[in-house]
């Protein structure tokens, strides 16, 4: 079996998508992965790869924010502590950082569902804490050593700084002494040596060393003999204190040596859940989907766009292969669309595998074992092969592989040689293609591949669309359909002189067999019914949005009566309310009325006796005053019918039996002052934690009424802090109401900010 040159996708134009998401990756890594990316044909790899991308669609869409900005590649500094080469502290303070980004994103994920399969990266993550810790004791942000960083470098430190100290002031003792002898009263470190510029005449008055003269030669940078053993104490301190640093770093490095398989499986669960999430982040800006995966051999694709063409240009079409049919091919005019069909498929096909989210509004893919793709693109040349050659080539290799597991994508059936040798090749091609029975797709002009494809049951006869009134291409993908070149009516547009068409035309007449033109006028009648149908697809949509904004209205209506009806009922229940409260406040005036004689007499109604004499003697008629036996309510008859009474009870009419009424005097009304409405049951509060905003703000207007109708001086709403929207809200309110004063917080023994007074004026 010869060797299949593999992973000729770049033909699909995989490659220009896989840069494209480069730009939605932030670790380097991560981008080379991603342009990289093996497509492997395994079903579990595959169908991880598009879980995971669907789950990280998810998540943004949820607005969930994950970034790996600054996310810094240890793997070299790991591999070097493995190698016993001791770190720098701006190399550990790098690991440090690292290890700072590995924490952050575990923690982003730890609060995600455990039922996510994106999670088993970041629990792969396993973080050592007191590395981590002691490295952050011992390194400052800027990659030094802490001064602190051990006891024995800390005591070294304090004493060079003493060291200096006594240094400096008897450096500036000797410049006022002996300020004579000096060119400069300044101090100069030679060696890290404490010196003074002295002229050239009094350089060997003070002993010690010479360092050097000045450019000029006029004078010696000396140190003094009295400077020697301090100057020697600074310096050994400080070689010790280098030491000590020294020390500290190798022990450093040895820690980040015992973590650092560790960390680099943490590094590359961060650079996957990059890759990820730039594929989630590529697709959610174009609107993009994760396909359905499926175990048969055949797609459906709706609305399926290429993503390379300007999303203002690009038509989208629905493709699909389904049983019984092994293949498509698709037929039609030049520049018509008939490339961008095959790739659209294959370049959808492929993305999905790798877990890129397609341009689709629903996409049902199968696992293939295999994708073969045989698209010019000149490469060729460089093998010196001619175009026949090359394609000739391909397809063998292709042939010699595939199985009915597989998907072949052939643009251009054969093409370089002489038509009828090449159509006669494209059907023995075809034949073999069928006999393996492997899936394809395969774009074609020649008729005789049309008219085998037309007679074949198992070979859906597809084509791209032809306006002949404009005599441009619609790119719009017609299934089960027939389609012409158009090579004349597209010439005829470029071609000044229309004698050289008509030419053309008579030629191809001449030469036309009768299944020619039936084909012809066949492909002809079905552009023609795809134009009616696309009018008509049209009109329907038109009528379909005229319905759905016609049931909209009627939904508005409807919402807007159902309100209007809770709003009155409320309101009604409101209104009763409040009757009853009068006619309670009436009836507690009445009983507070301190006159004997009323309540004597109703004392006596209330004696049997006296009831059964006056019932005895007594027949009902309307306006007498009359009690019910049941339940002891008082009331005036308003109407008899027969052996029935209605009675007027505090506003409430009531049908009773006259047998069980009891005769009650007419009482004379007593002179009592009843007041005016009073609500003394208003509490001095009320409380709206909890509530929506739209309900909080009825409830305390209603509240806020009848305290301000019981002329209560202030109160207080309670609505608490949360997110602090319901507490705008009915501040906002508070401030249009006109019988409101002030509003300010509550002290804090009233609740602070999740209490609002109220003041009325």
């Amino acid at each position: 079996m010869s060797a299949m040159p593999m992973n000729k996708y770049n033909n699909l134009d995989l490659g220009v998508i896989r840069q494209q998401i480069t730009e939605y990756a932030s670790i380097s890594e991560a981008k080379e992965y991603i342009l990289n990316e093996d497509v492997i044909f395994n079903p579990l790899q595959i169908r991880k790869n598009a879980l995971e991308s669907k789950e990280a669609m998810d998540l943004l869409r949820k607005d969930l924010i994950v970034s790996f900005d600054g996310v810094y590649n240890v793997n070299e500094l790991l591999e070097r502590t493995q190698k016993r080469i001791r770190l720098s502290g701006v190399d550990l303070k790098n690991v440090l950082v690292f290890h700072n980004h590995c924490q952050r994103i575990k923690k982003i994920f730890d609060k995600l569902s455990d039922e996510l399969s994106i999670r088993d990266y970041t629990d792969s993550i396993n973080l050592k804490q007191s590395v981590f810790d002691e490295i952050s004791d011992c390194i400052d942000n800027s990659g030094e050593v802490k001064d602190d960083a051990s006891d024995r470098l800390k005591q070294i430190n304090n004493d060079l700084e003493r060291c200096e100290k006594d240094l400096y002031n008897r450096a500036y003792n000797f410049i006022n002494k002996h300020t004579d002898s000096l060119q400069e009263a300044s101090i100069y470190l030679r060696n890290d040596r404490i010196t003074f510029l002295i002229k050239n005449s009094d350089k060997n008055k003070y002993q010690g060393y010479t360092y050097g003269s000045s450019s000029s030669g006029l004078a010696f940078y000396v140190e003094p003999a009295s400077f020697i053993d301090a100057n020697n104490r600074k310096v050994s301190l400080m070689q010790d204190r280098e030491d000590e640093i020294e020390r500290i770093l190798t022990r450093l490095s040895y820690l980040v040596t015992s973590i650092a398989e560790d960390y680099a499986g943490n590094f590359e669960c961060l650079m996957k859940l990059c890759v990820i999430f730039a594929k989630a982040n590529y697709g959610l800006r174009r609107g993009g989907i994760i396909a359905e995966l499926s175990d048969d051999l055949n797609f459906d694709f709706k609305d399926l766009a290429h993503p390379l063409i300007d999303p203002k240009k690009v038509v989208s079409n629905s493709y699909r292969l389904f049983d019984p049919y092994l293949g498509i091919v698709i037929s039609g005019s030049n520049t018509g669309g008939k490339t961008v069909s095959l790739k659209a498929i294959g370049l959808s096909i492929l993305m999905t595998y790798l877990g890129i989210p397609i341009i689709a509004s629903e996409a049902r893919v199968p696992l293939y074992r295999n994708i073969y793709v045989d698209i010019d693109d000149n490469q060729s040349i460089a093998d010196s092969l001619s175009t026949f050659s090359a394609h000739i080539r391909n397809i063998n290799d292709i042939l010699s592989d595939a199985d009915e597991r597989c998907l072949i994508l052939i643009d251009e059936l054969i093409s370089g040689t002489d038509p009828k040798e090449a159509q006669a090749i494209s059907l023995a091609i075809l034949d073999r293609i069928k006999e393996i029975e492997a899936r394809f797709i395969i774009t074609t002009h020649f008729d005789d591949i049309k008219n085998y494809s037309y007679e074949d049951e198992r070979i859906l006869l597809s084509s791209v669309g032809f306006d002949m009134n404009t005599l441009n291409p619609t790119y719009k993908y017609l299934e089960d359909s027939v389609g012409a070149s158009n090579a004349l009516e597209i010439a005829s547009r470029y071609f000044d002189d229309p004698e050289i068409i008509e030419n053309a035309r008579r030629y191809l007449e001449k030469n036309k067999s009768a299944q020619d033109e039936l084909m012809d006028r066949l492909a002809r009648q079905i552009e023609e019914t795809e134009l009616i149908k696309e009018e008509l697809s049209e009109e329907r949509i038109k009528a379909q949005n005229k319905e759905k904004e016609y049931n909209e209205m009627i939904a508005a209506f409807e919402k807007e009566k159902d309100e209007l009806k809770q709003k009155y009922l409320k309101q009604l229940d409101e209104y009763i309310e409040e009757v009853k409260e009068q006619a309670q406040e009436k009836l507690e005036s009445i009983k507070e009325v301190k006159n004997t004689q009323v309540i004597e007499q109703i004392e006596e109604l209330k004696s049997d006796e006296t009831v059964k004499t006056e019932e005895e003697k007594h027949v009902f008629e309307v306006g007498d005053n009359v009690r019910i036996k049941d339940n002891e309510q008082v009331g005036v008859i308003s109407a008899i019918n027969k052996d029935q009474a209605t009675v007027n009870v505090r506003g409430l009419t009531i049908k009773v039996k006259i047998s069980d009424l009891i005769l009650m005097p007419k009482i004379k009304k007593a002179q009592t002052k009843v007041t005016a409405k009073k609500y003394s049951r208003v509490p001095s509060e009320i409380n709206l934690v909890g509530q929506r905003v739209e309900d909080g703000l009825v409830m305390m207007e209603e509240y806020l009424d009848k305290a301000n109708a019981s002329h209560m001086s202030n109160v207080k709403v309670i609505h608490g802090i949360g997110t602090g929207i319901l507490r705008k809200a009915l501040r906002q309110r508070l401030s249009r109401l006109s019988y409101v004063k002030s509003f300010k917080d509550g002290d804090y023994y009233d609740g602070g900010s999740a209490v609002t007074i109220v003041e009325f004026k």
